[in-house]
């Protein structure tokens, strides 16, 4: 317990009102300079649309096929629309010198053949657009870095921009492709509208072709009279084939037999007629012979009668002998005739009957024939028709397919044929159509180097709290000595300005000799540092001479400040309003931009500027500092017992 009311009564003797707002100000260290520093780097990321980076358009617009491409404006365009920086679209020049001075972080530019190298694609040849991107390292290492965070994003912006004007590039191209379809499409209906003529005029020829089928019968008017024709043949052929061909057979037998018969009898005729003659003969010579023994018979006129009714008898039966033969020899040739119809009897049988079939076969296919052409004859002017319309229509339809032919060619004509490894290269641009360019002036090079100038015044800047935790400010012999203030004052500052100097100078060298820091600028980077241990020195000496402890609470917090006001580390557009607007006000801030530019290099106007406001600083904090030396040297009580005694 004794130990507790030791330790509480080292706070408690601070009864005083400033005591208090002492003890206070030490617990709320930790917070303020925590929180503050949150506060500054909470999310830098969020506010990079305040972050200055010029854009500028030097593209030209190129025509493809009758479309004007404009990529870089859809670029500007697209870019507005999404923030990613604080977009500046302005000219190169203006460009330029703002990354010199600092008012640009970054610059873009777009260059005059991004449009001619997007619409390139459409041609089947195409060329990677290129975006040049340049950073001053300058003006802070840190940016850089964001920019690189944030380059897929700005990278997929600039390709969606330049995809879009690939593709209005390629639909230029396809108004020529959309004329050829546009013809092939004409040729098409075209082909269409003929083919449906001819469909329907097929339609009407068959209908017609049908209905001529079906109505044959009305066609048959002279195929009927053939039909009949032939139908009376067939009746007539018909009976006489019937009745002939089952009587040949016993025709030719009668026959056979009648000339048998006639044979017969012409032969006894023959030989009758022979006897009989004979027998004439015989008379005669009778009847002679009676007249020769019987001369006065001879004479009677019965005898001479008789002998020329003899006589008259001979002649007869030599006439009937004669005829006889002759009928005999005719008997012989139609009796060879008769057995030769009997030989031939079944050949005729099978003709005829041949014959009969081919006579009832040409009926039935005459009266077949007069049946269709009956049914054909009143169809075939709607054939006719059907067919005239068929082949007005194949007309229109060889039209069409010869306008879609070359609507089609036309069309191949558009698309290149491409090898594959032409394909596959294509391929790779298209699905990447843009390069971004990233050029650095004044490198950095590496995160500590840019980081340098911050670190560097922070730590002079904490050489100013930590050195009167050694020394003092100023000494009470000096301020009750008869030296005037200006010998007062330097009696107090020089010694903490000069192991400042050395102690900033000993982290120049091992900064330099031993981490790499290789300044652009060593002997003006020494002037910086010089001015700054010179400035700083003299602000902490003005601040403790004149407050005492208080003083080192003040210089803590213009450190907290400084630390998240400076823009050390991300860009002061970045920071929250307030802090960004204390900026231009604190010397950190001038330090940092001084040393950047001499560590890395820069705009030397600029640096001019700051050192000229670093030692505006160090002159008005030195005339602070003489005023407060001055103020010391009257003596009062307070003076004499300070409310908060080191």
């Amino acid at each position: 317990m004794k130990t507790l009311r030791l330790a509480t009564s080292e706070i408690a003797r601070h009864s005083r009102p400033l005591n208090r707002l002492a003890v206070i100000f030490l617990l709320i260290v930790p917070t303020l300079y925590g929180a503050l520093y949150l506060w500054s780097n909470w999310d830098p990321y969020g506010d990079l649309d305040q972050v200055p980076v010029a854009v500028v358009n030097e593209d030209e617009a190129v025509t493809v096929e009758g479309t004007e491409i404009a990529a870089g404006d859809e670029l500007v365009d697209k870019m507005l629309e999404e923030p990613v920086f604080g977009w500046q679209v302005t000219d190169a020049k203006d460009a330029a010198d703002g990354l010199e001075n600092g008012r640009y972080y970054i610059t873009i530019t777009i260059p005059q053949d991004f449009s001619a190298n997007l619409a390139s694609g459409a041609d089947g040849t195409p060329e990677r657009a290129t975006i040049d991107m340049r950073r001053n390292d300058a003006n802070g290492f840190v940016v850089g870095i964001m920019a690189e965070t944030v380059q897929k994003q700005l990278h997929d912006q600039v390709n969606s921009a330049a995809t879009t004007a690939y593709f209005e590039s390629v639909y230029g191209s396809l108004a020529t492709l959309r004329d050829g379809i546009g013809q092939a499409q004409d040729g098409a209906h075209d082909l269409a509208d003929g083919l449906g003529d001819a469909k329907s005029g097929s339609a009407e020829l068959a209908d017609g072709l049908v209905t001529a089928a079906d109505g044959a019968q009305e066609l048959s008017a002279g195929s009927q009279q053939v039909a009949g024709g032939t139908q009376q043949i067939a009746d007539v052929i018909n009976p006489i084939a019937n009745d002939l061909v089952p009587a040949l057979p016993q025709i030719t037998k009668d026959a056979e037999e009648l000339s048998s018969a006639a044979d017969e009898l012409s032969g006894l005729v023959s030989a009758g007629a022979n006897s009989l003659d004979s027998r004439v003969e015989t008379v005669d010579a009778a009847i002679a012979k009676i007249a020769e023994d019987h001369p006065d018979v001879a004479d009677s006129q019965a005898y001479q009668d008789l002998a020329a009714a003899a006589d008259a008898l001979a002649g007869r039966t030599s006439e009937i002998a004669s005829t006889t033969s002759d009928i005999h020899d005719s008997a012989d040739r139609v009796h060879s005739s008769a057995q030769a119809a009997v030989t031939a009897v079944p050949d005729i049988q099978v003709k005829i009957r041949e014959a009969q079939s081919d006579v009832n076969t040409l009926n039935d296919g005459a009266h077949q024939v007069s049946a269709g052409l009956a049914e054909l004859a009143p169809r075939l002017g709607d054939a006719r028709d059907g067919a005239s319309e068929l082949a007005g229509g194949l007309k229109d339809a060889a039209t069409g397919s010869n306008d879609l032919a070359d609507g089609l060619d036309e069309i191949i004509a558009q698309v290149p044929a491409l090898d594959r490894d032409t394909r596959e290269a294509n391929a790779q641009i298209l699905g990447d159509p843009t390069d971004v360019n990233l050029e650095v002036d004044n490198p950095a090079h590496v995160y500590g180097r840019g980081l340098a100038p911050f670190f560097f015044a922070i730590s002079l800047w904490v050489f100013g709290i930590v050195v009167f935790l050694v020394l003092r400010p100023i000494s009470g012999r000096a301020l009750a000595s008869q030296a005037n203030s200006l010998r007062v004052l330097l009696s107090g500052w020089l010694p903490v300005a000069g192991i400042g100097l050395a102690g900033a100078y000993l982290l120049y060298a091992v900064s330099w000799l031993g981490l790499g820091l290789d300044p652009v600028h060593p002997g003006m980077s020494l002037l910086v540092i010089t001015l700054t241990v010179l400035l700083f020195t003299l602000i902490a000496h003005a601040a403790r001479t004149g407050l005492g402890l208080v003083g080192s609470a003040v210089l803590l917090v213009l450190l907290m400040l400084q630390l998240t006001s400076s823009a050390g580390i991300y860009p002061m557009e970045t920071l929250p309003a307030p802090l960004k607007a204390i900026h231009p006000y604190l010397p950190m801030t001038y330090v940092i931009d001084a040393l950047r530019i001499t560590f890395s290099g820069g705009s030397s106007a600029k640096l001019a500027g700051d050192l000229t406001v670093l030692a505006l600083f160090a002159a008005a904090v030195f005339a602070l500092a003489f005023w407060v030396v001055r103020r010391k040297r009257t003596w009062s009580l307070l003076s004499v017992h300070p409310p908060l005694a080191e």
